[in-house]
């Protein structure tokens, strides 16, 4: 699966929003066994809004595994392309002070 498609068109928000749900979810997976209510209706939402013609149904334990399986994995691509970001720009500036050091 390309997450890459899927997210970029996405505003900062809504991928801040994946990624605070998605942090919920197993969050409350975690202490109490049992989904986040909100995560899961939104995940759901936002699978009929990505795959109309695959059906999922949120009374359906296998399903239920597999969109929030997915969407934990896109809140992981999105973080990890946030830290990608800051890296290179980080590489960047590295680079730039260089050379402003040599030129004095």
């Amino acid at each position: 699966m390309d997450y890459n498609s899927i997210v970029k068109n996405y505003s900062e928000e809504k991928k801040d929003m994946i990624i605070s749900l998605a942090n919920d979810n197993k969050s409350d997976m975690a202490l109490n066994n049992l989904y986040n209510d909100s995560a899961l209706k939104t995940f759901f939402n936002l699978w009929r809004e990505h795959f109309p013609n695959v059906s999922q149904e949120i009374t359906c334990q296998g399903c239920r595994q597999a969109v929030t399986k997915f969407f934990h994995n896109v809140a992981d691509f999105i973080s990890s392309e946030r830290l990608l970001a800051e890296e290179k720009t980080k590489e960047v500036n590295v680079k730039k002070s260089k050379r402003t050091k040599v030129k004095q």
